[in-house]
């Protein structure tokens, strides 16, 4: 690509944003969560952040425990050999989600209203600060906007059912050639840029080669050999030794752990199908119709509990391949009420990360909010060793618990 800017012409943001976009850098000028960790901050031995969000949440009653007493709650008991390692957070909130199918967009951000920016999801702030350790940063699976970089604007999801194809992603060979190219390309642009307000674009310019660079390193080394079956069988779920979707994304995501093919995931994957699992309605529709019937509800219980089993294997794979403590992971639902699309109470867990698990913190005292979620947040940093105060504009945090 060939720039030939005049230097006495002023620059038109518009047109270079295109020229980005052209080089496969995501077109924006904003980094794609890989600068140098020596410039942020890093900490020498950075924690992995694994971010599973069911998007239509779990129902309170089934997933609140009576006092501490996990055992009583249908869903949290599935977790039960790992109790050691987890925190649940009873009745945490946070006053700026509000309800509503949009809602869920800010789950990650604490900041549901958008139009309040800016704002910037948990793992990406994490990326910020953390050294590239692995072959990406950050990797984010699913079909639902959740992820937000530093400048309000919503990081695309590896938007893929096909398990072969995410499998190809994180572990194909990248295109060394055109990696290069996309390089010199930018530092070609760079050079091009009129001396007249070049000042607003150097920098992004800079990180991204910076990015593409790193991908770069990462591409010129030698990919691991994993055998994996991308074959769904989803009907063989049941003792058969195959896996359904949800259990193959998390499992796609311990193999990337584990050969260190990425550090930061964040997973919202499709929910399970009720012809899998016996049930007569979709996952949908059981939230909105569990209040009508006992059989409803037992379908609904039965769908959720199957979720809180693939936890409960994802956690002891992690801890089979000493990842779980250098591993945070956050498990939660994005309503408490799956059929009221509420966020008054939102179901989260912690497990893994070298935290000292508490096993229940009650976050709501009568009507008043002791923890909100974005306290939670700051401490998950703080573990990764990123020393912040604050989290979408709330101070606080959790550390007298769990850091």
């Amino acid at each position: 690509m060939k720039f030939t800017t005049d230097s006495s012409q002023p620059i038109h943001r518009r047109s270079l944003l295109k020229s980005v976009a052209s080089l496969g850098a995501l077109g924006a000028l904003e980094p794609l969560s890989l600068l140098s960790g020596a410039e942020n901050g890093a900490v020498e031995k950075p924690k992995n952040l694994v971010i599973f969000v069911n998007m239509m949440g779990y129902n309170q009653h089934t997933f609140n425990p009576k006092g501490e007493d996990l055992d009583s709650s249908p869903l949290l008991g599935r977790l039960k050999e790992h109790y050691e390692d987890l925190t649940v957070f009873k009745n945490i909130m946070q006053p700026e989600i509000v309800r509503g199918h949009n809602g869920g967009r800010g789950i990650l951000t604490c900041n549901t209203n958008q139009r309040n920016g800016p704002y910037i999801s948990l793992d990406q702030l994490a990326c910020e600060h953390l050294e590239q350790t692995t072959r990406y940063k950050s990797v984010h699976l699913g079909n639902k906007t959740i992820v937000w970089n530093k400048n309000s604007r919503a990081v695309p999801t590896l938007h893929e059912s096909d398990p072969q194809k995410i499998f190809n992603h994180l572990f194909g060979e990248a295109d060394t050639a055109q990696l290069e190219r996309q390089i010199e390309s930018l530092r070609a642009m760079r050079r091009s840029l009129p001396k007249k307000g070049r000042e607003a674009y150097v920098s992004s310019l800079a990180e991204h080669e910076q990015t593409l660079a790193t991908d770069l390193e990462w591409a010129q080394k030698p990919v691991p050999k994993v055998e994996f079956d991308t074959k769904l069988h989803l009907t063989d779920h049941h003792g058969r030794g195959s896996l359904d979707p949800v259990q193959q994304e998390l499992e796609l995501i311990r193999l990337a752990l584990k050969h260190k093919r990425g550090q930061v995931f964040v997973s919202s994957p499709p929910l399970v199908d009720k012809t899998d699992y016996g049930v007569g309605l979709g996952y949908h529709e059981l939230g909105h119709r569990a209040h009508l019937s006992k059989q409803i509800f037992d379908d609904m219980l039965k769908l959720e509990q199957h979720l809180f089993d693939c936890l409960s294997g994802f956690l002891t794979s992690l801890e089979k391949d000493d990842l779980l403590d250098d591993t945070i992971v956050l498990f939660m639902g994005a309503f408490s009420s799956p059929g009221g699309h509420s966020r008054e109470y939102l179901p989260t867990v912690l497990a893994g990360g070298g935290f000292k698990h508490q096993g229940v913190i009650e976050c709501k005292e009568k009507n008043t909010i002791r923890y909100p979620l974005s306290h939670l947040y700051v401490s998950i940093l703080h573990q990764m060793g990123i020393n912040l105060d604050e989290f979408s504009g709330n101070n606080g945090n959790l550390d007298q618990f769990l850091v």
